[in-house]
């Protein structure tokens, strides 16, 4: 086995939601890359992706900060350079008054032990909030070097400090987020002298698993969608779709996977809507099962919105995974959902918090064989195109190498 050059600092591992991030991992696993992975917290008691079996990297969860003695490494054979360090630190962030800078500095002088113990150079974090606190100290405390992929909560939510950001990707070697739309938004909130850091790379998944043959039957007015069940994602808006649907008469059946924060209300509104016998919840599904289904489904629909405190979407992995499988997708403007569906040539896209305007696009695409078969077309080209993990992997691999490189050289004209 390699030896790790590096690592990824991740809030949990595995999570069920975050399939990117296993791709992506699994993706440089492919090229080589040796690599170790902290996660932050216990992960969740959720279904496990079966890819996950494939993942080399040791995995270590970090203790908690009550279990960590950063006083024994105060006092060790360092302490006196370690402290020096924390005091200029301390100077320089506190004044961007983060309310869990304490807990953080504590995760991340145990980190940079840790990191010495495995002669990691260079740490990957994604979602631009703790861990990437995290990682910004352990750099400033002499420890490895960190690069940040954001995402959409991380950037969009009302609460997110332009300062805090700006200054976690002024001292990051890269910061990579995931579309045009990002990176529209991260330029606006950090300036442009902060934004020669920023890097756009869409995530990548493993096309392939996803296909499927040409004419495989599919079942007739099955809709699916597929995500976790949380505002941002637009289920209260299709329930209301499906509920047009059924009073017009449309022979329709619809499933939906996912679990979340969400999903007694969504119940109750399927109850509520007298949908309980056309509308199925199914709960969280790992990635085999949701692939069955997918290939099974003539449409797919996920009206995405902008939730009242800002959050959203950026590039919801579903409808990149749904594209793969050739299934026609519905969904909205929100982000970098126009960048998937290729401004609406690879899928239709309707007004978000338009119930009406969904079920008539569900509906469109339900009766017309032809514009099903012609956007799945489009779709699968799309993902091809520009989701390719193996081909974003390798992308990701090469400013990786080139980091490590870089702090190789330093390494060695220290010596």
């Amino acid at each position: 086995m390699t030896r790790p050059r590096m690592g990824y600092l991740l809030k949990k591992f595995p999570r069920l939601s975050e399939t990117f991030v296993l791709n992506e991992i699994l993706g440089q696993e492919r090229l080589g890359a040796g690599l170790h992975v902290f996660s932050r917290r216990p992960p969740d008691d959720e279904p496990r992706h079966p890819e996950l079996a494939r993942l080399r990297a040791t995995v270590e969860e970090l203790p908690s900060t009550k279990e960590m003695d950063p006083w024994s490494m105060l006092f060790g054979e360092d302490g006196d350079e370690l402290l020096s360090a924390i005091r200029a630190l301390l100077s320089e962030v506190r004044p961007l008054g983060y309310a869990r800078l304490p807990s953080l500095l504590v995760e991340a002088i145990w980190l940079r032990k840790r990191c010495q113990e495995l002669g990691l150079r260079h740490l990957h974090v994604h979602f631009a909030t703790d861990s990437a606190v995290t990682a910004m100290l352990l750099r400033g405390l002499g420890g490895p070097s960190y690069s940040v992929t954001a995402h959409a909560k991380d950037i969009y939510r009302s609460t997110v400090s332009p300062e805090l950001l700006r200054t976690l990707l002024e001292r990051s070697e890269f910061f990579v987020t995931v579309c045009d739309a990002n990176v529209r938004h991260v330029r606006e909130l950090v300036g442009e002298h902060a934004a020669r850091k920023l890097r756009r790379l869409y995530n990548g998944i493993d096309i392939e698993s996803f296909a499927v043959a040409d004419g495989a039957p599919r079942e007739p007015g099955l809709v699916l969608s597929v995500g976790r069940l949380v505002a941002k994602k637009g289920f209260d808006v299709l329930i209301d779709a499906f509920d047009v649907l059924a009073r017009r008469g449309t022979a329709f059946r619809a499933e939906i996977v996912g679990a979340g924060e969400d999903a007694d209300l969504i119940a109750a509104r399927v109850r509520e809507r007298g949908l309980e016998g056309r509308v199925a919840l199914l709960g969280a599904l790992d990635q085999n099962a949701v692939r069955a289904h997918m290939a099974r489904a003539q449409v797919f629909a996920l009206p995405c919105k902008i939730g009242d405190d800002g959050n959203r979407d950026a590039l919801p992995t579903v409808l990149l995974e749904a594209e793969a499988a050739g299934l026609p997708c519905v969904s909205t403007p929100v982000t970098g959902i126009p960048e998937i569906l290729d401004g609406g040539r690879a899928g239709l896209i309707v007004p978000e918090n338009d119930a009406g305007a969904t079920a008539d696009a569900i509906e469109r695409l339900l009766g017309d064989a032809a514009l099903r078969a012609r956007l799945a077309q489009a779709g699968r080209a799309r993902a091809a195109e520009l989701f390719d993990g193996r081909q974003n992997a390798r992308v990701l691999k090469g400013w990786f190498d080139e980091v490590l490189e870089g702090a190789e050289d330093a390494c060695g004209s220290r010596t």
